[in-house]
């Protein structure tokens, strides 16, 4: 069962519940404390009312006894000197009654001059006297029945019984059977009793005051915590503004406010354009001042209750929760970027900071926060691709292909299960119409999808550290296939491509060169194609990787040329062997003289810096005779063949020379017309 909390405690803070509930434990430890002390000081006076008692019987009453006396009985003047004794301030101040009693029972003397003479039925109090063991002083309240009942009056009383001795060894001769008045008693219990509730009281306050103060000043220090821990949760602690998970909350929120209703919910996410250079060229102190600038901006320039976050780096995220649809977003996209035009001046450099943007209006389709989240990122992906700037989220913008992340996840298997393969694709002299080489072209055979092209998985692999193992697979396998060519007489060059991040890796010069001597391959047989594009992704980097590839003799070609962004100083520094002509300009060289002309002068470029040129995408015989003519040194296209598998391409080869695969295999340095497949 749950137990449920009293409905009062919900109008009182948690310091004032503890204290509240505090208060009855201590309010209880006190009545307790109390009781027991009244007991111990009740036990503690009427044993010193005990002792008392003694005295006065020893000190103030024996030594007018004599042995004789209790067996013969006092004389009158006997008796009239234990009245004037007993009548002194000192002995009679807080006794009420005495008795003295014989071995026999009998009353030697009593207050009560009646009592005196006669024997009466002893009771058990006064035998264990008589025997010598007499018990502790109590308390008894006088019947109207008993033989103290000329005591009633006088209240409650203390019973004494103290043995009489006149002997060290021995019986004692008689008891003395004493009552003390228990007012006097009383009145020091109570004295004593308000003495000690006092300080009880004031020990107790001064407990809770103190439990109350540590109380307190730990739920202040929670309250602390939990509003620092909040804020460490749900706000960046950089610029203030809040985080991507409090971002996304409000996101929820107001899509859950406004689903089914007439307004519209906009989320805007923006990256801040070149901020990594930002932050490389002036310091990581100066990024976080742009950073809390843009923050602060944001801040104070939007306006109709729209919330700006910050979600990491240079991300920011705005989201509105009532908008006039896409029109009303961009006006908010519009005034942001207004709110950034103002340079940021940081150490006397006045910084022109700016972002790009995606905006994701909430429709019918998009009420669910996750998927409006989605598309902002979508169309700010597609703003900085585009360099557009702001875009609004379309079908257009959705790059999202959950099949190619799954064929992500199964690189790595297939690498090690060899569903990798090579097809080649032939490369022939223009001039004498001789085969040279060959390119090698990687292709996935997957088990469910079938044959898979290069385009389908590799820019996903080389975004990840996967493309450093099937470049190496690529690069082997096309070098052990040179070797078996080789030995069957065909004699070809091999051309292999590599990634931008192939370039990156310094140690790719030596894996190549270990490659090249366990094949038996010379360096000078073996090219590596890149493009434009992909040695400017780190221009140092990759130039000293292709120049260490260049010092072994390996050849490097610039792929795809003339559709990059390469200066002529740029080529002209990059240590290439090799241009290759994009097909986009090819395949229009008989048609559009602009492309013609570009091709005219790219050949002509590459003679003057000493370079190889090879055309690609020759389909046609007209295409071909003209490249001849212009002078391109080498081309390859579908006329001349597409790209085969190793074997079908060995087959088509080894026919065109006539030869049986016994001849084949004695051939040597033999140079291959082309087959036109």
């Amino acid at each position: 069962m749950r137990l449920r909390r009293p409905r009062w405690t919900g109008r009182l803070s948690l310091t004032q519940q503890v204290a509240l509930l505090s208060l009855v434990p201590v309010v209880a430890l006190g009545f307790i404390l109390a009781r027991v002390l009244e007991t111990q000081i009740v036990t503690r006076t009427v044993a010193d009312a005990d002792q008392s008692a003694q005295l006065v019987a020893r000190l103030g009453i024996q030594p007018e006894l004599s042995p004789r006396a209790l067996r013969e009985g006092l004389t009158p003047a006997g008796i009239r000197s234990l009245d004037r004794q007993l009548s002194q301030r000192k002995v009679s101040k807080d006794l009420a009654r005495i008795k003295i009693w014989s071995a026999q029972h009998k009353v030697i003397y009593s207050d009560i001059h009646s009592l005196i003479g006669r024997t009466l039925a002893p009771s058990d109090d006064l035998e264990k006297a008589l025997a010598g063991k007499p018990k502790d002083a109590q308390l008894v309240t006088p019947s109207a029945h008993s033989e103290t009942a000329s005591e009633v009056g006088l209240g409650q009383l203390v019973e004494v019984y103290v043995p009489l001795r006149f002997a060290a060894t021995g019986p004692p001769a008689g008891a003395f059977e004493i009552y003390l008045s228990y007012r006097p008693i009383a009145a020091a219990v109570a004295r004593d009793k308000r003495t000690i509730m006092l300080l009880v009281a004031i020990g107790l306050g001064l407990l809770w005051a103190v439990l109350y103060r540590i109380v307190a000043r730990a739920s202040r220090r929670l309250r602390r915590q939990a509003r620092d821990n909040y804020r460490l949760a749900y706000y960046d602690q950089l610029t203030g503004l809040p985080n991507r998970t409090l971002f996304i909350e409000r996101v929820g929120d107001a899509v859950r406010r406004e689903a089914g209703g007439r307004g519209a919910v906009a989320v805007l996410l923006l990256d801040l354009d070149r901020f990594t250079e930002i932050n490389n060229t002036l310091g990581n102190a100066n990024g976080d001042a742009v950073l809390r600038e843009v923050a602060r901006r944001l801040s104070s320039d939007l306006a109709g209750g729209a919330l700006a976050a910050r979600l990491g780096g240079d991300e920011y995220a705005v989201v509105c929760p009532h908008t006039d649809g896409v029109a009303g977003a961009q006006r908010t996209a519009a005034a942001i970027q207004a709110s950034l035009e103002t340079p940021i001046a940081l150490d006397g450099v006045a910084l022109n900071v700016e972002a790009s943007i995606g905006i994701a209006v909430m429709g019918p389709d998009t009420e669910d926060p996750d998927l409006l989240l989605q598309h902002a990122d979508a169309a700010l992906g597609h703003a900085r691709s585009q360099s557009s700037r702001v875009e609004v989220y379309s079908e257009d913008c959705n790059r999202f292909d959950a099949t190619r992340l799954v064929l992500l996840g199964e690189v790595r298997g297939a690498l090690e299960r060899g569903e990798f393969t090579l097809f080649y694709q032939p490369k022939m002299d223009l001039q004498s119409r001789r085969l040279t080489g060959v390119e090698a072209l990687v292709r996935w055979r997957h088990p469910r999808h079938g044959l898979l092209s290069p385009a389908s998985f590799i820019p996903l692999v080389e975004q990840t550290a996967l493309i450093g193992p099937l470049t190496n697979y690529v690069i082997d396998e096309a070098l052990r296939q040179m070797t078996v060519w080789r030995r069957r007489g065909i004699d070809l060059d091999m051309a292999v491509n590599l990634s931008a991040r192939n370039l990156l890796d310094p140690a790719l010069p030596g894996l190549i060169a270990d490659l090249l001597a366990r094949h038996g391959v010379a360096a000078r047989r073996l090219t590596v194609e890149i493009t434009e594009s992909a040695s400017m992704v780190n221009p140092e980097r990759a130039v000293a990787v292709l120049r260490a590839l260049r010092a072994s003799g390996v050849g490097v070609s610039v792929d795809d040329f003339g559709t990059g962004n390469a200066s002529i100083d740029y080529l002209a520094a990059l240590p290439a062997s090799e241009i290759k002509i994009d097909k986009s300009f090819i395949t229009e060289i008989l048609g559009d003289a602009r492309a013609e002309a570009i091709v005219r002068s790219t050949i002509d470029l590459a003679r003057n810096l000493g370079l190889g040129v090879v055309a690609e995408g020759i389909e046609t015989e007209a295409v071909l005779e003209h490249l001849s003519s212009l002078g391109c040194a080498t081309g390859q296209g579908y006329f001349l063949s597409r790209p085969l598998p190793a074997e079908e391409l060995t087959s088509k080869l080894t026919a065109s020379f006539g030869l049986s695969a016994a001849e084949a295999g004695r051939a040597r340095g033999a140079r291959a017309v082309v087959p036109r497949s």
